[in-house]
């Protein structure tokens, strides 16, 4: 029997056996097999480098730079002491609050500190610790600073899209990770290993705004002095070009650096061109205006009774008054001086459902659909919802809510020809060669009101400028078309009459509209009249805008790189240097430079600006000036069609020419023409073409 127990005990051990290796070999080899791969396999993520944000003129806004993230497995450090007095030493910290993350060596990871700049992790150079480990990574670097923060937005501690730009493209800026697999020993040290994959990251595709970062800074600029001039509490200022819908600049003041996020609150972050609601006042005056003479209910002469400025419609309920008395005024006088009677009894005549219609034609209570986060519909109730004062309220600009850039757009449709156009940001998708593979096309939402109807209301809206609520804003030698809005705030839930949203919109030239500028300041205090306040702001960012010579947009191409194979680059512009600096231009863009003539200032060239060339290949310079020794008294006429007049002037001037410019804007023609030899102090004349704005921007 006792044979028979220790046969049958050694037969159900070896059983048992069977049973384990069938376990382990069959039924969890796929999981043993995972947990052994664990073991011995590290797998490390590759961040991507995040794609760039440029402006229209591919000036970069937003950039990278490496950071580097310290982290530590305490249970591998020899000597964590010594360790941590270095590291403490190294980052500037106390060496107790270092020390203490060595202590749990049951953490197998453990980071001591992120965010570390270059100049720092510097120090580690030559250092080296085994359980240590210093990460390279990404970090974002806006290169303007506070220019368009809002609206560029800004990047978590892990290199994602937080807000503006940066958070509606995220997926398109961040690019796909990558990952590199590690072989690790039984003593946890890790090296890379051939046979393990490794996968490269896919960098960020980098997005070209329709910004312009010159007509930016001069909005900021100029804004951020009105608001510290009226003291007000803060402003906005949109520039868009009417006739596609792109968006120029966008200024919010106060703004944000978002390489100093810790010293702003969210509330700043925030982009209030989108995400803020305000009662537009008499800039929407527009609507009932424009649908009275679109519906053909009057022709722009005709009188309407002004009620001597108070107008009692129900003697039960508040009259509607004018801040300037008439006896009666015409379509045309009315808009100009902005009459509150005239508008309401004009809406009335529309009634309410067509006042609506032509309110949401104009874009009033739906999202514009611009590509920036958080933005908002405004409030616009529908007829059912009016009492008996609403319709009157609504026609100057009371008892709704809009954004400033629903307010843009708007004015916009005026300016172009009726049309209501979608507002866009994004201008181009680039890849890493700077290859377009999307661009954003002008798209047509609408048409608002007729060709005819526009073109009224352009001139009603000079009239405004010339002789209206907003004579401060008028430019001399330039047609401009705009309106004021003043509007009290809502304060304890009542008007207050010590609180004021100030306005002015406005665009130009009037005869073909390119440029539009919606100025808005809130809560001035010293002046709160929006011809008085906003008006002039609009004025000085317009004048800048005028005098600007800088190209409108450039258009990129794909990058040239010599190690493809392709040594073509484009030949700079150097007509109107000094000789010297030209030659320094054309050597820093790696041609060499033959001159031909005797002068100081290079009259042309050859191969001509843009011209597509080999590196090093010579560019000849023809030289005219004050150094001409071949006829003391005749020198050779320049060409300075296409330059600014006032660019053009300095350089005719630098010939011992007499400049005598007619217009303004961009050089149109000239006379005596280009090359020819002319007597110094001879008179050239220069004719600039009135549209100025087309020439320059264009």
């Amino acid at each position: 029997m006792r044979v028979y127990m220790l046969i049958t005990l050694f037969l159900a051990g070896f059983l048992a056996v069977l049973v384990k290796l069938f376990v382990i070999q069959v039924r969890d080899a796929e999981k043993l097999r995972e947990m052994a791969r664990i073991q011995y396999e590290s797998r490390e993520t590759i961040p991507p480098m995040r794609g760039l944000i440029l402006d229209r003129d591919l000036s970069i806004l937003a950039s990278n730079e490496t950071e580097y993230t310290l982290a530590v497995d305490p249970s591998v450090v020899v000597r964590p002491d010594t360790t941590a007095r270095f590291i403490a030493r190294a980052l500037g910290k106390p060496y107790v609050s270092v020390l203490r993350h060595f202590n749990d060596t049951t953490v197998r990871y453990r980071i001591l500190e992120k965010r570390i700049p270059e100049e720092i992790a510097a120090r580690f150079d030559g250092w080296s610790c085994y359980g240590v480990r210093l990460r390279p990574s990404p970090r974002r670097r806006y290169n303007f600073n506070s220019l368009a923060g809002p609206v560029i937005g800004y990047t978590n501690i892990d290199n994602r899209g937080q807000s503006g730009i940066e958070l509606e493209m995220d997926r398109e800026l961040a690019g796909t990770e990558g990952f590199i697999v590690y072989y690790r020993n039984a003593r946890g040290s890790r090296r890379p290993e051939v046979d393990y994959p490794k996968v490269e990251p896919i960098n960020g595709r980098s997005v070209v705004l329709t910004i312009s970062q010159v007509y930016q800074s001069i909005a900021e600029e100029e804004l951020a002095y009105g608001v510290k001039l009226h003291k007000a509490t803060s402003g906005r200022c949109i520039i868009l070009q009417p006739e596609t819908g792109e968006v120029l600049a966008m200024a919010n003041v106060p703004s944000i650096d978002p390489n100093k996020l810790h010293e702003y609150s969210a509330e700043k972050a925030r982009n209030r061109s989108v995400t803020d609601l305000y009662e537009p006042g008499s800039t929407f005056k527009i609507v009932a205006m424009s649908a009275a003479l679109n519906e053909k209910l009057h022709a722009p002469d005709d009188r309407i009774d002004a009620e001597d400025g108070r107008w009692v419609y129900n003697p039960h309920l508040k009259a509607i008054v004018d801040d300037h008395p008439y006896e009666s005024l015409t379509m045309r006088g009315a808009f100009e001086h902005s009459s509150n009677i005239v508008s309401a009894k004009l809406a009335n005549e529309l009634g309410d459902e067509r006042f609506f219609k032509y309110s949401r034609n104009f874009g009033f209570g739906v999202k514009t659909g611009i590509e920036l986060p958080g933005e908002l519909s405004g409030d616009l109730r529908k007829p059912l919802d009016w009492d008996g004062t609403t319709l009157n309220y609504l026609s100057f600009g009371y008892g709704l809510a809009v954004t400033p850039l629903q307010l843009a757009c708007a004015y916009a449709a005026i300016a172009n020809d009726g049309v209501l156009m979608r507002p866009f940001i994004r201008k181009w998708l680039l890849d890493q060669e700077r290859n377009i593979v999307d661009e954003t096309v002008p798209q047509v939402v609408r048409r608002v009101v007729s060709s005819e109807t526009s073109r009224i209301m352009r001139s009603f809206m000079q009239g405004v400028v010339d002789s209206g609520t907003a004579r401060l804003a008028h430019i001399e030698g330039m047609s401009i078309g705009g309106k004021t809005g003043t509007s009290q705030r809502l304060v304890d839930g009542s008007y207050s009459d010590k609180s004021h949203v100030a306005s002015f919109v406005g665009f130009f030239p009037v005869e073909d509209p390119k440029i539009l500028i919606l100025v808005i300041l809130d809560e001035p205090r010293h002046g709160y009249y929006g011809g008085s306040t906003a008006g002039p702001i609009f004025r000085k960012i317009a004048m800048r805008i005028i005098n600007s010579s800088s190209t409108f947009a450039k258009k990129p191409e794909p990058m040239y790189a010599s190690f493809k194979g392709n040594d073509e680059i484009r030949v700079p512009n150097v007509r109107g240097m000094r000789v010297d600096i030209a030659g320094q231009v054309l050597k820093a863009h790696g041609f060499n430079m033959e001159s031909v003539g005797i002068g100081d200032i290079v009259a042309d060239q050859y191969p001509a600006e843009n011209a597509p060339a080999r590196r090093r290949t010579p560019v000849t310079v023809h030289l005219v000036g004050v150094n001409h020794k071949k006829n003391d008294d005749m020198v050779r006429v320049p060409d300075v069609v296409g330059m600014s007049l006032r660019q053009a002037m300095t350089f005719v001037k630098s010939m011992n020419l007499e400049p005598s410019p007619m217009g303004s804007g961009v050089v149109r023609s000239q006379y005596p023409a280009a090359g020819e030899s002319v007597p110094r102090g001879t008179r050239c004349t220069l004719d600039g073409e009135a549209r100025i704005i087309t020439a320059n921007l264009y």
